[in-house]
């Protein structure tokens, strides 16, 4: 099976677009089109389906994907440890982020200064759930993992294998829109607040296991008239009225109104996560160093 076939399906999966591939493969979109049709020959099997600009995995595409994002991701592997042999920092970084940390603004100089240091790796951002960036981190598609965690992944039977250190803390901070009608309150109670429709995040995330978990403990539910992943949407939500938000302090952008809930003390972690089963290369190595914390 030729790799350079198999990388063309990962881009076209990725992209679902035969031209937006051919861009970043740095090739024609005949081209790209030509390896993916001698891969679907090889394996006997129709990969996409074509429906006008936009292409879908077929269940045999789907089938495929998860293998070849490990055939290409342990070759990236070789090429690393290969340039490692010298002593410049090069190479690919794959790393992990999931939504609640690609927005927070410690993120920005952390990447900033490292591509400035070190302008050779070339460093690709897979954003997706806590779960989903952990499994990838586990099987090797990922070098290096930035997740909101409540907890100790060691703790966690699923991923008792990888090792994280935690890199941020945030307090968490209810908000709504200043016409709610809990805004003029000077203090408010959980009882009050669980009368009150929220904006949260999805159930398992960390965020919601927080807030749900202070619930719990107060007696109350909450009331949930909406989900996101995305604070973007949460606080605009927010400000029309749709109900109260969790958030992290760093985010809030102080449109909204803090509320202050009694006996409501909620803190994000944000950790940096890794496979200790797999060797560091130097990027990773250089990445992992930017931070203060260390992965042990």
């Amino acid at each position: 099976m030729d790799i350079h076939n198999l990388q063309a399906f990962i881009e076209v999966a990725d992209k679902k677009s035969f031209s937006r591939s051919a861009e970043t493969l740095n090739l024609t979109q005949p081209a790209v089109s030509k390896r993916i049709a001698a891969l679907e020959a090889e394996l006997s099997a129709r990969l996409f389906d074509r429906m006008g600009r936009t292409v879908h995995l077929t269940e045999a595409g789907r089938v495929l994907l998860p293998s070849a994002l490990k055939i290409n991701s342990e070759l990236s592997r070789i090429e690393d440890e290969i340039c490692n042999l010298g002593k410049e920092v090069k190479g690919k970084l794959s790393i992990g982020l999931t939504e609640y940390v690609g927005v927070d603004r410690r993120l920005t100089p952390v990447l900033k200064e490292f591509r400035t240091e070190y302008p050779d790796v070339v460093v690709e951002i897979h954003f997706s759930s806590p779960e989903e960036t952990l499994c990838n981190i586990e099987s090797g598609v990922l070098d290096l993992g930035l997740c909101s965690m409540d907890g100790q992944i060691q703790h966690d039977k699923n991923h008792s294998r990888l090792r994280n250190v935690e890199v941020w803390s945030d307090r968490l901070t209810i908000v709504a829109d200043r016409g709610h009608p809990l805004a003029a309150y000077q203090s408010v109670s959980m009882e009050e607040l669980a009368q009150h429709p929220s904006i949260l995040p999805a159930k398992d995330s960390s965020i919601r296991n927080a807030i749900d978990s202070a619930m719990l403990d107060s007696g109350v539910e909450v009331s949930v008239s909406m989900e996101t992943q995305d604070f973007q949407t949460m606080r605009s939500m927010a400000a029309i009225g749709l109900g109260w938000a969790c958030v992290p302090e760093s985010v809030n952008d102080g449109a909204l109104v803090k509320l202050n809930v009694e006996n409501l003390s909620l803190i994000h972690s944000i950790a940096l996560v890794r496979n200790p089963d797999r060797s560091m290369s130097r990027a990773s190595k250089a990445f992992f160093d930017s931070f203060p914390a260390r992965i042990s």
